[in-house]
């Protein structure tokens, strides 16, 4: 469980500053104001002005470290629904989405014997750079401003409980299964290995999407960028 927090103003990037806490050995909450140089998966930027949540959870997980993202992804639905928000989904493997606009991301990295799982939760932010055109926020989406730090204090207390599960006896994830986007429908995933097309038929236990190729044989795909096909 985490119960410490350590907060800065901005930072480079508060995955980069929880890695400098990994020889203390024990979890924490690392949160900034702002980042200059926050990513995403595959080094991605990640837009990260004041008015965000950005968060990096150093854990020391002893099993199902797969299913990491799947608990953060989780983690922040329960959280919006907790201000009262619905039509939510979640975009495989690392976006949460409200009304089909992206309103946060997850990355997480094994570094050592830990797992860096960062979260950027878009809450105050009203205007966004031009690539970014189809994301979202708290404050865009119900007209008030929010205590980013009640957010956060509320993102915590709803991950440890779903942490402590999932270390324990895992996570039912067929209540995942609800708020799965794209679940029947045919689209194209990129790989580190080309890109590969299918229905996408089911996420199993430990956060692997399973495709169903044109053959009928569903293989199963840890990583890689989802794109829905239009015929």
């Amino acid at each position: 469980m985490i119960e410490q927090i350590i907060r800065f103003g901005k930072v480079v990037s508060t995955q980069d500053k929880a890695k400098e806490l990994i020889g203390e050995g024990r979890p924490v909450a690392v949160t900034a104001l702002s980042q200059e140089k926050g990513r995403g998966r595959q080094g991605r930027n990640w837009y990260s002005p004041e008015g965000g949540l950005y968060v990096s959870l150093l854990l020391f997980p002893k099993a199902r470290v797969t299913s990491i993202p799947l608990l953060a992804s989780l983690t922040i639905i329960r959280t919006l629904e907790h201000y009262g928000l619905s039509n939510l989904s979640i975009h495989w493997p690392n976006d949460v989405l409200l009304k089909n606009h992206k309103i946060c991301g997850v990355v997480c990295e094994r570094y050592q014997d830990a797992v860096i799982c960062g979260v950027g939760l878009n809450v105050n932010i009203e205007k966004f750079i031009p690539r970014l055109s189809g994301a979202t926020s708290l404050r865009i989406e119900t007209g008030q401003a929010f205590d980013i730090d009640e957010v956060l204090e509320v993102f915590l207390a709803k991950f440890n409980d779903l942490y402590e599960e999932l270390q324990l006896k895992g996570l039912k994830v067929k209540e995942v299964l609800n708020y799965i986007s794209g679940l029947g429908e045919s689209v194209e995933v990129m790989t580190a290995k080309g890109v590969v097309q299918g229905t996408v038929c089911d996420i199993d236990d430990d956060w692997a999407l399973l495709l169903r190729d044109e053959s009928g044989i569903i293989k199963k795909y840890y990583y890689g960028d989802v794109r829905r096909l239009q015929w």
